[in-house]
């Protein structure tokens, strides 16, 4: 019985990703969301079901280009080059039982291949090709990727959290959720053990702590904002950085966010609410200049720009086939608009931070080479120390052999006070 069950789970598993893939590559929707209305859709998933969904799907795409590659030519996906990617990331044997029956294939070459001590080997055995892992990343990206961030976005990300809380672990331990604060970054931990829903903790709902991935949390770190300062978060989107700022700033000081949807603003404001906050909004479309009441207002900017979101290619793994080197360049276009258009909202002697979670260097160094040179009002803040372990270079990459987290890049900048002749 237990045979059947898993095979069935295995063609259950096969349509909806059909679907999945349908609704990425044609539709540009994200697969999280796609199944997230999927499952509210489809009401007879059981959450062992709805893993099983999760897992499956998620794990095609982080070997997708590898699936290219072994199996061209075949209607995408095929049951068998599932079974390949499942079987390079060690499933359950059972599950792995149930997509030979439905791919009818044998079960002893997935055996065989479940032996190999990578999961490169294991997918190379299985297809009986000898393939790079470099080919899980998009082609036109390899190059300025290279091995290491081919090795490190096929990993499972890391749950962080950040909290204010000194008896976070404590509280949390009840759930059996394990909690290991990082060393230099204060107030971020890291989630040992998994755990169903954070979300629904009653530490969560009031407020307690934020579910927010650590190299974000350096991000607020780069800005680092004063009680008693005036800030602008320039793109302040879901509004993780904005409580983060909060938090730093203590109740004191001000703090407006900005977004270019109202619908998003709207959520930010029911978050701070959780917390018995208030904030004020206001939306601006920054590829357009900022109205001049707002020029030179604040001690401190925060750019936290939309990008190619290629630091997440490990926690969206779909978002790689999404891209292309053009997008990155239509993405650095923006970019350059918006951290021009939202620096006018320095004041003299003020601070502008710029982060992406970007890997590529177009949407990060060079673009802040660029702007250095056509704005020389402003200049690297070079000893600014961004972390406590950093070389106060006033810029920040972190990527994910750091700390088992995301990729982002921060620099900050301070505008110059300068003569009335200059």
């Amino acid at each position: 019985m237990k045979s059947d069950l898993y095979r069935a789970r295995a063609g259950t598993a096969f349509r909806i990703l059909q679907e999945v893939l349908k609704a990425v590559l044609e539709k540009g929707l994200p697969a999280d969301m796609f199944l997230s209305a999927k499952f509210r859709e489809e009401k007879r998933f059981g959450s062992k079901d709805r893993r099983n969904i999760r897992d499956t799907v998620f794990a095609y795409f982080r070997w997708r280009g590898l699936v290219l590659e072994a199996y061209p030519g075949i209607t995408e996906p095929s049951p068998e080059a599932v079974a390949a990617v499942l079987t390079a990331e060690r499933f359950p044997l059972e599950q792995l039982k149930g997509w030979a029956d439905y791919a009818g294939i044998d079960f002893s070459g997935i055996l065989d291949a479940i032996s190999g001590e990578t999961a490169i080997s294991r997918f190379s055995r299985f297809c009986g090709k000898n393939l790079s892992l470099l080919s899980v990343l998009p082609e036109w990206s390899r190059a300025e990727l290279g091995l290491k961030y081919a090795e490190w976005f096929q990993k499972r990300p890391s749950v962080w959290l950040r909290s204010d809380c000194p008896d976070l672990q404590e509280r949390l331990s009840g759930y059996g959720v394990i909690l290991t604060p990082h060393e230099t970054v204060p107030g971020a931990y890291r989630c040992e053990t998994e755990y169903g829903n954070l979300y629904g903790l009653k530490e969560y709902r009031s407020g307690l702590f934020e579910i927010q991935d650590l190299s974000s949390q350096c991000i607020g770190i780069a800005a680092s904002p004063k009680p008693g300062e005036v800030w602008f978060d320039a793109c302040a989107g879901a509004g993780g950085k904005t409580l983060q700022l909060l938090s730093m700033m203590k109740g004191k000081g001000e703090l407006l966010a900005s977004d270019i949807s109202a619908k998003r603003l709207e959520e930010l404001k029911k978050r701070i609410s959780r917390k018995g906050l208030s904030i004020r909004t206001e939306v601006h479309d920054l590829t357009n200049p900022l109205p001049s009441r707002l020029h030179g207002k604040f001690d401190g900017v925060l750019v936290d720009a939309p990008c190619s979101s290629s630091g997440r290619w490990r926690r969206n793994p779909e978002t790689r086939w999404q891209s292309s080197r053009e997008r990155v360049a239509e993405f650095s276009i923006l970019q350059e608009k918006i951290l021009k258009n939202a620096s006018a909202a320095v004041k003299p002697g003020g601070r502008l931070v710029y982060a992406t979670c970007s890997v590529f260097r177009e949407e990060n160094e060079k673009l802040t080479e660029k702007f250095l040179n056509f704005n020389f009002d402003f200049e690297l803040d070079e000893n600014r120390c961004i972390l406590p372990n950093d070389n106060k270079s006033g810029m920040l990459r972190m990527s994910p052999w750091d700390a088992d987290c995301d990729a982002s890049f921060a620099v900050c900048l301070r505008r110059k006070k300068l003569s009335e002749d200059a």
